[in-house]
């Protein structure tokens, strides 16, 4: 009796560690929307043609095309359909 009861506790012990993985993977994420993978590239490509010609300006003109072109960036993001 003893030795059927070791063997059962041995293998549920096991069962429950061979499943704690699968139990304990985290979830895929959900893949985003078409729309929202044409609004993202739109806006990443209109930030860097923004910081393309703030490149040409020289001094606080430059920083501050720089920073409205993050700021611009930032916003379009935000904008984006999930």
């Amino acid at each position: 009796m003893k030795n059927v009861l070791t063997k059962t506790i041995l293998t549920l012990a096991l069962a429950v560690t061979a499943g704690a993985p699968a139990a304990l993977a985290k979830a895929k994420k959900p893949k985003h929307s078409a729309e929202h993978v044409q609004a993202v590239k739109k806006c990443n490509e209109d930030y860097n043609a923004a910081l393309k010609s703030a490149k040409s300006l020289k001094g606080n003109a430059r920083k501050e095309a720089q920073t409205k072109a993050k700021q611009d960036h930032k916003q379009c993001l935000g904008a984006a359909p999930q």
